[in-house]
């Protein structure tokens, strides 16, 4: 019996490595491996997750609260009576800051009003500063409706969101992130910082809008001149030119390679 010639065969892993196809498949991954690695997913965050359909919550935060005048305040005063045209001078501007006209509470907590002089208004509610003017005009006007505002009261979001945003009686958190065109997928929303004026200090507060725990925290309804910090989510490494470079240097080398086998 004749010896079989070795040639006859090939060891199946050197055919493998030696088969310039294979190495060939194997670098045209070379492009895919590093699109998806320089690629990476972040998870957004929804709403209320915790929250069962049909669920009712109770012992909520209390909405019952009277905003106190202060220092620095613009306030919105309108006065009308049985005399229109007596009420005219009540209602001419006052006092000017940035587009806004009204009464400018001092630094005494005082505004200047026609007709009744100096008033401090610095700790008093909008309703009992209304009942105030509408007693002490009774002398100069018949029948008179008064009616109360803040014009220059705000929060600022900063963070994914950044806007400053003009607050009214009641106006919730979720109303100022409505409003500045909702968190998405900018921003993380179980983690936000609100920041609180109380006194000489200031509160720093965690807020989760994930869960229910929103609708029970005082800080639910938002103060004047509160921050609020609603920390971006990391963004997609998807850098375009980058990813566009390493797909044309691995296409690149992968011809260098079929050119040099086929040589």
């Amino acid at each position: 019996m004749h010896p079989i010639p070795k040639s006859k065969f090939k060891n199946t892993s050197q055919a493998d490595a030696s088969d310039p196809w294979s190495v060939i498949s194997g670098l045209l991954l070379l492009p895919v491996l590093l699109f998806f690695s320089s690629c990476s997913t972040t998870k957004n965050t929804n709403y209320f997750q915790g929250i069962k359909n049909d669920t009712t919550l109770t012992n909520l935060v209390s909405k019952d609260f009277e905003p106190k005048i202060v220092k620095g305040d613009l306030l919105s005063i309108t006065v009308s009576s049985l005399s229109p045209e007596n009420t005219t001078i009540y209602n001419a501007p006052q006092d000017i800051q940035g587009s806004a006209t009204g009464y400018l509470v001092d630094e005494a907590g005082n505004i200047n009003f026609f007709k009744l002089g100096s008033i401090t208004v610095a700790g008093m509610t909008p309703k009992e500063l209304k009942e105030k003017l509408e007693k002490d005009l009774v002398p100069y006007l018949a029948q008179t409706v008064v009616a109360v505002g803040f014009l220059n009261r705000h929060v600022t979001l900063i963070g994914a969101l950044s806007k400053v945003v003009p607050i009214t009686h009641d106006m919730t958190l979720l109303d100022v992130v409505a409003s500045a065109g909702d968190i998405g997928d900018k921003g993380v929303k179980n983690d936000i910082l609100v920041i609180r004026d109380q006194g000489n200090s200031k509160v720093f507060k965690k807020i989760d809008l994930t869960d229910e725990s929103i609708f029970h925290s005082p800080y639910y309804y938002v103060q004047p001149n509160d921050i609020i910090y609603i920390k971006p989510v990391k963004k997609k490494n998807d850098n375009t030119a980058r990813i566009i470079s390493y797909v044309t240097a691995g296409i690149s080398f992968v011809f260098f390679i079929i050119d040099r086998l086929f040589k």
